[in-house]
């Protein structure tokens, strides 16, 4: 699979309902068809990104194999869909140190909150093209 120019593989925790109701949330509003989706667990991050391993964190992988974490995931994921633009200026002048540890937090109790699926799986909702498997 190529990504072209502009469009991001999303790589999440496919055990974490709130990263499960983030990637409906994205996939929905992904008019543009930019976003593919992934889990930490795919044979595709095993085969063609083995260094990324399952932490507390998404994890956007754009088209020049660059990789984006916590705060910054979240910020290209917005720009990618063409999200709230006075909410994403917003984010960007927060420091991002101070967003990461809001979402380090988050991250860290996200099973205890939101819980834990019993196995590893993407939505069902997402349209199968768009599904790195």
């Amino acid at each position: 699979m190529v990504i072209d120019n502009g469009n991001i593989i999303i790589v999440f925790d496919g055990y974490c309902v709130l990263c499960d109701n983030f990637v409906k949330w994205i996939a929905k509003k992904d008019k543009y068809n930019k976003i593919h989706f992934t889990t930490f667990e795919s044979d595709y991050i095993n085969k063609n990104y083995s260094e990324i391993k399952l932490k507390n964190s998404v994890v956007v992988i754009n088209s020049k194999k660059i990789f984006f974490k916590k705060s910054e995931a979240v910020i290209l994921c917005l720009k990618t869909i063409d999200y709230n633009k006075t909410l994403i200026a917003i984010l960007e002048i927060i420091p991002k140190t101070i967003l990461d540890i809001g979402y380090s937090l988050v991250a860290f109790f996200r099973y205890k909150i939101f819980g834990k699926k019993k196995i590893c799986s993407l939505p069902n909702t997402i349209i199968s093209e768009k599904i790195l498997s």
